[in-house]
C-alpha cells in the first residue's frame, strides 16, 4: 500500500484537534511523574532544564525552564498526533482496548527514548558537552540507576493519558 494510501485509510476518524490535547495532557502527566521521581530522589534528571538549555544554554533559569515546558507541550503535542493515528491504525474495539493500547505504545515510545536519549545528548547538548552537565550514561544511568525506570513509567502514563483522554473527546 502506498503512503498516500495509508494516510487516506488512517484519516477516516482521525480528529487532530482532540489529539493535541491528549498529547498536552499526556505531556502534563508526564512532567508529574517525572518531577516526583526527582522529588524522592529516584533521579537527578531536570527535564525541563536539559530542553530549555539545549536551545539557550545560557538563559537565565526563568527563560530556560520557560522554554524547555514549551518545548515539552509540543512534542506531547505532536506525539499525541502519533499515538492517534496508530491507535486509528490499530483499529481497537473497545474503548478498555484503547487505553490498554495507548500504554503499549507508550512504553514503546519509552523504550525507545530511553535508548536513543543519551546519544542524543551527548551529541547535541552544548551543557553536557562542555561538561556543565554530567553524562546521560547507558540507558539515562548517568542520571541515577531508577533513572531509566521512571523514564518508562513517565512515558507510560503518557500513553495511558493520551489513550484515555483522546478516546473520551472523540
Amino acid at each position: 500500500m502506498s503512503a498516500s494510501m495509508l494516510a487516506l485509510n488512517l484519516s477516516g476518524n482521525f480528529q487532530a484537534g482532540p489529539a493535541v490535547y491528549a498529547g498536552i495532557a499526556g505531556a502534563i502527566a508526564m512532567l508529574a511523574v517525572i518531577y516526583m521521581g526527582r522529588a524522592v530522589g529516584m533521579t537527578t534528571m531536570d527535564l525541563l532544564r536539559t530542553l530549555g538549555t539545549m536551545v539557550a544554554p545560557k538563559a537565565p533559569p526563568n527563560t530556560v525552564y520557560a522554554i524547555g515546558l514549551m518545548m515539552h507541550l509540543m512534542m506531547g503535542a505532536a506525539f499525541g498526533l502519533v499515538h492517534a493515528g496508530l491507535l486509528h491504525a490499530i483499529g481497537p474495539s473497545t474503548d478498555q482496548a484503547a487505553i490498554w493500547i495507548g500504554l503499549v505504545l507508550g512504553l514503546v515510545h519509552g523504550v525507545g527514548v530511553t535508548a536513543m536519549m543519551p546519544a542524543m545528548l551527548d551529541m547535541a547538548h552544548p551543557l553536557v558537552r562542555s561538561g556543565e552537565i554530567g553524562k546521560p550514561g547507558v540507558a539515562m544511568t548517568g542520571f541515577g540507576p531508577m533513572t531509566p525506570m521512571g523514564m518508562l513509567l513517565a512515558h507510560a502514563v503518557f500513553g495511558l493519558v493520551v489513550g484515555s483522554v483522546y478516546i473520551a473527546a472523540i
